[in-house]
């Protein structure tokens, strides 16, 4: 049995790290080509694009099969000429729900999301917003074609919201052919704010707020991200499954927090003063999976760092 949960373990922690950006590799404030001659900056590069489809509900009529992979509307636009198979067609009327996992947007001045849509035909659809995939708000209609959208119509507070989700209904403004409905290539954030999740496990022992020694390489790997954006406000949230009492794991999130925020810091050095850090601790009030089971507990034992770019970094250079 121990052995049989050691390769359990095993497999989480590897399936997790797996899914950790490699900010080595990624380059931020990139431009990305729209049509022939046209193009849109989008400041986090590619991972300004959506990374999940949580709802797809084909419209009527439907278009053809070939159109109809909801992979086709996940990562940065790849389209190069109608008819190439590389985006998702909604159908007439037809309904999509997408996720960000490494990023969220924000209000900021100007546009802050923009749409792919691509193929021969202008088709418009509605745009809703959520900050948790359950309560949304209405933001406008698209006329279709590539499309900017700015939220700040819904931003009444002081405060700036960030949003991880994005529903889209098509408005049935074209229904023929074998792409019937909007066609969507991709969907990228231009007021994009970074997200990173990463699982307890690979920073401390159970139930311990001291980083593991392991622990080091996954911090610096967000450490190359960080210096990539020279302001921000960095939020580093500690959460925790609800196996113990509500005080117990607020103490032990708020530590875990603070314990990331030291090492950050310290390897800041003299860049710390670019930089605001707040630290939190959520406990087990936002789980992102099951609590009954040991996989879902494993999820929600996490630290989320959420680093929200200063206004000079959205600026097209």
């Amino acid at each position: 049995m121990k052995l049989l949960a050691f390769f359990i373990s095993f497999f989480i922690i590897q399936f997790i790290t797996a899914q950790q950006v490699d900010f080595t590799h990624i380059d931020f404030q990139k431009f990305y080509r729209v049509g022939n001659s046209d193009e849109v900056f989008l400041p986090l590069g590619d991972i300004s694009f959506v990374d999940k489809v949580t709802y797809f509900k084909e419209g009527d009529p439907k278009a053809e099969k070939a159109y109809t992979n909801t992979d086709h509307a996940l990562g940065a636009p790849d389209y190069v000429k109608y008819p190439d198979k590389t985006y998702l067609s909604l159908g007439c009327g037809g309904e999509l729900v997408v996720e960000f996992k490494n990023n969220g947007f924000i209000d900021i001045d100007g546009p802050d999301l923009y749409f792919f849509e691509v193929g021969p035909s202008v088709e418009a659809f509605e745009v809703y917003i959520s900050k948790d995939g359950k309560n949304w708000i209405y933001v406008q209609d698209t006329s279709g074609g590539s499309s900017y959208v700015d939220i700040a119509s819904v931003e009444k507070g002081k405060t700036k919201d960030i949003y991880y989700y994005i529903k889209l209904k098509d408005l049935g403004s074209f229904c023929d052919g074998p792409t019937a409905g909007a066609d969507i290539d991709a969907i990228g954030t231009i007021g994009g704010v970074l997200k990173v999740n990463i699982d307890a496990n690979l920073l401390f022992d159970l139930d311990k707020f001291q980083l593991k020694s392991k622990a080091l390489s996954t911090l610096d790997n967000f450490l190359i991200g960080l210096h990539k954006i020279p302001e921000a406000e960095v939020i580093i949230e500690g959460h925790t499954d609800a196996q113990a009492s509500h005080e117990y794991n607020q103490e032990l999130g708020l530590n875990r927090a603070k314990s990331v925020e030291e090492y950050l810091l310290q390897h800041l050095k003299e860049k710390t003063e670019n930089y605001e850090f707040k630290v939190k601790s959520q406990g087990e009030t936002q789980p992102i999976a099951t609590n009954k089971t040991a996989i879902g507990r494993q999820k929600n034992r996490r630290v989320e760092i959420i680093v929200i770019p200063s206004e000079d970094f959205y600026k097209r250079p």
